[in-house]
């Protein structure tokens, strides 16, 4: 159809609608953060709260599937993205920093990936307008 994009990476996001609204081109923004043509999204609710007591079986299942498309898909990034103001996970903005870089740091650790893995933060101006701040490279 398009041809096959050439670098490929790896994003965990929240699955707020309106993070994904084309309006938003959010997606852009983590394809360029991460350096990539494209990225797999695995969406679930307040990513940076995985590692809080009761959501083992979300993370474990985030994981699982972060470690399928990294041991499949080559990707050559990996990155966390969380946003203020998360009902799923509704802490202040330096928690949800905190919180996304440990949740970044334990999954490439959990996944054995070794290259490049990134937390961010999106920042919401509007429902249609949001900005990606890079909270962590590792």
């Amino acid at each position: 159809m398009w041809g096959e994009p050439k670098r490929f990476a790896i994003a965990l996001t929240c699955v707020d609608w309106r993070l994904h609204h084309p309006r938003a081109k959010l997606y852009r923004q983590i394809c360029r953060a991460l350096g990539v043509d494209a990225s797999f999204i695995d969406a679930v609710p307040g990513p940076d709260g995985l590692l809080k007591p009761g959501r083992e079986a979300e993370w474990e299942a985030a994981v699982r599937w972060t470690k399928l498309l990294v041991d499949t898909r080559a990707p050559r990034a990996l990155g966390v993205v969380a946003h203020h103001n998360c009902i799923a996970h509704p802490v202040t903005d330096s928690e949800h920093e905190a919180d996304v870089r440990a949740v970044a740091e334990a999954l490439k650790r959990e996944v054995g990936f070794a290259g490049s893995m990134f937390a961010f933060v999106a920042i919401r101006h509007t429902d249609a307008k949001w900005s990606l701040k890079e909270i962590a490279k590792l």
